[in-house]
C-alpha cells in the first residue's frame, strides 16, 4: 500500500468518525434525557443524568396509551406492508414478463410515483369522499398508494433476472397465470420481499406527520403521535417525549438488526440482476 494511499484511507477515516458523530449525539442525547428528571431534561444536554429516573418509562406506558397506540401501529403497519408486497411482487411480475407498451407505460407512470409528494388537502378530501377519512382503512390505503412506486421499481428489478425458461417449464406441467407465480415465481422473491418489507416496515412505522393528518381520534394514534401526550403548548416533558422515543425505536430497531443481512442482499440482487 502507498503512502498516498495510506494518507487517503486516514482521511477517509476521520471524516467517517466525525459523520459518526453527528449521528451518535443525539441519539446519546435522547438516551439519556429518558432517563433524567423533568427540570435536569429540559437543558437538552448529552450529560449524564444525576438521578436515573426509570420511572419515567412506566409513566409513559401507563398514562401515554402506550399499548393501544402500538396495537394501532402494527395493525395499519403490517396491513399496509402485506398490501404493498402483493400488489407490487404481481404487478412486477406482469409488468416483465409481456413487455408491452402498455405495461412499459405502466411502469413508467408508476416510477412518478416516487417523487411525488404527499398532498394532504386532495388526499384528505378524496378520502372523504370514499367515506375512508378519519380511519385507520384510509390510512392503510394512503400509505399502501405512496409506497407501491418504491417496491414496484424493486421487485421489477429483481424479477428481470429470473429466466422465462421456469415459467414455460412450468406451463408445460400444467402450472398457469396465478397458479404458476405463486408455485414457481413467488417463492424465487425472497431476498427482496425481506427488503421491501422491512423498508415499507420502517417508513411507515416511523412516520408522524400523515397519520396526524389523517386521524381525527387519539384512540386511532399510531406509536409516534404518542408523543404528544406529553408536548403541548403549555407542557413540554422532554424526559417523557425522550423515553417514548426510545419505546418507539425499539421494534425498528430489532427488526433492522435480524434482517438486515436480508436488506443488503436483496438490494444487491436487484441491482445486479437488474
Amino acid at each position: 500500500m502507498s503512502k498516498k494511499t495510506k494518507t487517503t484511507n486516514v482521511i477517509l477515516e476521520v471524516v467517517l468518525w466525525v459523520l459518526s458523530i453527528l449521528i451518535i449525539y443525539p441519539i446519546l442525547m435522547v438516551v439519556f434525557t429518558s432517563f433524567k428528571t423533568k427540570g435536569e431534561a429540559s437543558y437538552l444536554n448529552i450529560s449524564l443524568p444525576k438521578v436515573w429516573m426509570f420511572e419515567n418509562y412506566k409513566t409513559v406506558w401507563e398514562q401515554g396509551s402506550v399499548l393501544r397506540s402500538l396495537v394501532n401501529s402494527c395493525v395499519i403497519t403490517i396491513s399496509a406492508v402485506l398490501i404493498v408486497i402483493l400488489l407490487t411482487s404481481m404487478l412486477s411480475y406482469v409488468v416483465v414478463r409481456r413487455n408491452t407498451k402498455p405495461c412499459r407505460f405502466i411502469y413508467r407512470f408508476m416510477t412518478f410515483g416516487i417523487i411525488a409528494p404527499f398532498a394532504a388537502l386532495p388526499t384528505i378530501e378524496l378520502l372523504k369522499r370514499l367515506g375512508l377519512y378519519g380511519g385507520r382503512l384510509g390510512l392503510i390505503c394512503v400509505y399502501s398508494a405512496l409506497y407501491i412506486p418504491f417496491s414496484t421499481m424493486l421487485f421489477t428489478s429483481f424479477i428481470k433476472g429470473i429466466p422465462r425458461e421456469l415459467d414455460e417449464a412450468a406451463v408445460m406441467d400444467g402450472a398457469k397465470g396465478g397458479k404458476l407465480f405463486a408455485l414457481v415465481i413467488f417463492p424465487l422473491l425472497k431476498p427482496v420481499l425481506a427488503t421491501t418489507s422491512v423498508l415499507n416496515f420502517m417508513w411507515i412505522w416511523n412516520e408522524l406527520q400523515i397519520p396526524m393528518y389523517l386521524l381525527n381520534s387519539s384512540d386511532k394514534w399510531t406509536l409516534p403521535l404518542s408523543v404528544y401526550n406529553f408536548y403541548g403548548q403549555y407542557s413540554r416533558s422532554w424526559n417523557l417525549v425522550c423515553a417514548d422515543m426510545v419505546l418507539i425505536s425499539i421494534p425498528v430497531i430489532l427488526v433492522y438488526i435480524f434482517a438486515q443481512k436480508y436488506i443488503i442482499a436483496g438490494m444487491t440482487a436487484g441491482a445486479v440482476k437488474g
